[in-house]
């Protein structure tokens, strides 16, 4: 009758095959990303007034003038005039917001670290394993 420790050999190897691979990819996977994709620049946002409505301006890298109307009751806490941080993506302007965008691949990078975690948790123990 073959023994716990007969059969965790087997399940330590397929847990090191399957999640060492796939979490080291996750993680490179994940550093491409952040290192080559940047999707959001940031410009200090003008709240302005005019008879066409009110809204955001703001100047983006090539010092062109971008404005996004707001209707007033979503800009009431701020006045004409006052300043706020605009977050946009360079080539479509129109995509914008006001909170700090999260890193891309934030998931890819959380679910990369855990498999390679247990990848290697299980490689160490099938390694010092048989010793025992």
């Amino acid at each position: 009758m073959p023994t716990v420790l007969d059969m965790a050999g087997p399940i330590l190897e397929v847990l090191t095959w399957l999640c060492l691979p796939a979490g080291l990819m996750l993680l490179v996977y994940t550093g491409i990303l952040r290192r080559f994709v940047h999707p959001w620049s940031v410009a200090e946002g003008v709240v302005y007034a005019d008879p066409s409505g009110t809204g955001f301006r703001w100047f983006d890298d090539k010092y062109r003038i971008h404005h996004a109307p707001m209707s007033p009751f979503d800009i009431k806490d701020l006045a004409v005039g006052d300043t706020l941080p605009i977050y946009f993506h360079p080539k479509r302007p129109t995509q914008w917001q006001t909170a700090a965008p999260e890193p891309p691949g934030k998931t890819a990078v959380v679910l990369g670290r855990l498999l390679t975690v247990i990848g290697t948790a299980a490689l160490i123990v099938g390694t010092v394993l048989p010793m025992f």
